[in-house]
């Protein structure tokens, strides 16, 4: 189930396109789409305090990069920079949450979002284990992860924040991530 492209290159190339496709709503015709766009724009604090016509007024002086804050934010994350390093902190090639699915473990249902930040939000509100998959997120429960094998009641789970893409302590993860590999769950570490 891998493939050539590590999940957080891949997330990276997703938000990118979604970047160039709200700069090129912002640039149509059709005034409702670009007024939808001009709308998340307000969102920075550059265009905060302009209505939406203002920031059409203005088009021509968005650029790449607010467009690329728009989608940070959107995604939970207070800017480009900090979204971006909080998926290089996850190493290419160190789990692979996709594996969760090569083997289903049986009937659970787990919760999928569009965006990090639906996803976070819920994991503060109903609890569960938060982890990506390709460009969505989605949060099992406890149960889902003792059907893999897996201990979710592994102090790291509550160190790291129960959250694999913004874990709270990165080294948490990281043995948590040896530990799923030895489960043969995604890891690349010598584990077939």
């Amino acid at each position: 189930m891998r493939t050539d492209s590590s999940p957080p290159l891949d997330l990276l190339r997703e938000y990118k396109v979604r970047a160039s496709l709200l700069l090129k709503d912002l640039l149509v015709d059709d005034a409702a789409r670009a007024t939808r766009a001009a709308e998340r724009l307000r969102q920075l604090p550059q265009f905060a305090e302009l209505s939406a016509p203002e920031v059409l007024a203005r088009k021509d002086s968005v650029l790449r990069k607010h467009a690329l804050g728009v989608i940070a934010q959107e995604q939970g994350h207070p800017s480009w920079s900090a979204l971006k390093e909080t998926l290089e902190q996850r190493a290419p090639g160190d789990f692979n949450t996709e594996a969760f699915f090569a083997r289903p473990p049986g009937a659970f249902l787990n919760r999928w979002f569009g965006t990090y930040a639906k996803a976070a939000a819920s994991l503060r509100a109903e609890g569960g284990f938060l982890f990506p998959f390709r460009t969505q997120f989605f949060i099992c429960d406890a149960g889902f992860l003792r059907a893999l094998g897996a201990d979710p009641d592994d102090p790291d789970w509550e160190r790291m924040g129960r959250d694999w893409v913004a874990p709270r302590d990165i080294d948490a993860r990281g043995r948590l991530a040896e530990k799923l590999a030895m489960l043969n769950l995604g890891g690349r570490h010598g584990v077939r």
